[in-house]
């Protein structure tokens, strides 16, 4: 014969729930912020180590003769920044280089009829903003010889480094679109945005930094 047992199951008071909710509430209120920010961080950081891993790939082709001239440029199309990489193989770059046409980072010089070749173009996050770079090229060849910078890669001016007793235009810097000042040149950025850069030389070495708020200089990462 089955007993059955009377459980005593107790359920919770709409009082003991409003306090739940109202813990849980205070909790996400002040937790919120912080993911936030830490989410904007985690995608500017992405798009420049993404723009770090486009310059070496770059930098390594060129090394390895595989295109001994690359022409890294930066461009906006509905409202959305590009990296576009192309380059020649290295019977064009001779063929250019015997006909006098030295060259000059033009896209004319890498373009379909004059034999260059599409190797990258990428999309970064449509929140990111590159400082001032749209439209502006970085041309790359072996040993540096006809390392150039063209358009707005050339005239951005020089960026700071270790309290501004080293500087270089060799930069690029990654805002949010959202930030309200952007400014590398004079150090003026928006406290509630992270701010990174990727420096490059013109033999492909590349560093990392972050803009940090506290000391009010780059941090090497």
């Amino acid at each position: 014969m089955l007993v059955q047992q009377k459980q005593n199951i107790k359920g919770f008071t709409l009082l003991e729930l409003l306090v739940i909710l109202a813990i849980i509430g205070a909790i996400a209120g002040v937790g919120f912020p912080n993911f936030t920010k830490w989410s904007m961080d985690r995608e500017l950081r992405a798009a420049s180590e993404k723009i770090a891993s486009i310059l070496t790939t770059a930098t390594t082709q060129v090394e390895r003769g595989v295109y001994p001239y690359v022409r890294v440029y930066f461009y906006e199309s509905s409202s959305k920044t590009y990296v576009s990489v192309r380059g020649l193989q290295q019977e064009k770059l001779s063929l250019k280089l015997n006909d006098g046409k030295k060259p000059d980072c033009k896209f004319d010089y890498v373009n379909n009829f004059s034999g260059g070749e599409e190797i990258l173009n990428i999309e970064l996050s449509e929140k990111v903003s590159i400082y001032y770079l749209t439209g502006g090229a970085i041309c790359f060849s072996k040993g540096g010889k006809y390392f150039q910078q063209d358009g707005k890669a050339d005239t951005q001016g020089n960026v700071g480094f270790d309290n501004n007793k080293v500087a270089s235009n060799n930069v690029i810097v990654t805002c949010h679109k959202n930030a309200s000042k952007c400014d590398p040149i004079n150090k003026d950025f928006d406290d509630n945005y992270p701010v990174y850069l990727v420096k490059y030389s013109r033999f492909g070495l590349v560093e990392k930094y972050k803009w940090n708020y506290a000391n009010k200089d780059w941090k090497s990462r």
